[in-house]
């Protein structure tokens, strides 16, 4: 008895490692993917989207850069990590709140699968409907870009 019961110790010691290791190692990857996106935040979204909110406050409209960090809450709830551009035209500064999403722009972590959601209020059923995100990589100036065009053009089309 003491061999069979020291072998299924055993096994389960291997089975155990070997799970701790991937816990560890899928905890390792999803630390770097926050830091790659915060990093793809600083660098290419943040800029232009205060550059896109220049312009258009230099012709009369407002907008406003929220973002938000991941948090992963003690009831295993997450918020997800993102930044959203919200654009308010000029004449439109009491526009419901209910129009808001119309008006925004957000990249926002898929922290499970390790991709980006783009949610663009002139597309609609665009971010979360999406069928797959972006890998961090995809995400480049022209599509940011593009997706800035989109949501302009469809805010103040006449």
């Amino acid at each position: 008895m003491m061999r069979e019961l020291g072998e299924m110790l055993d096994a389960y010691d291997v089975v155990r490692r070997a799970d701790d290791a991937r816990k560890r190692r899928l905890e390792t990857e999803g630390l770097a993917f926050l830091a790659a996106f915060a990093a793809l935040r600083a660098k290419l979204l943040r800029p232009t989207f205060e550059a896109a909110g220049e312009m258009l406050r230099a012709r009369g409209h407002e907008y406003v850069i929220r973002e938000e960090e991941f948090v992963f809450e003690a009831d295993g709830k997450t918020s997800e990590a993102a930044i959203t551009l919200a654009i308010t035209p000029q004449g439109l500064e009491k526009a419901a709140a209910a129009d808001g999403a119309r008006r925004e722009l957000s990249f926002s972590t898929r922290h499970y699968n390790k991709t980006v959601s783009i949610t663009n209020g002139a597309v609609p059923q665009s971010g979360t409907l999406a069928a797959s995100g972006y890998g961090l990589g995809q995400i480049d100036a022209q599509i940011v870009e593009d997706e800035l065009l989109k949501l302009v053009a469809a805010i103040v089309r006449p």
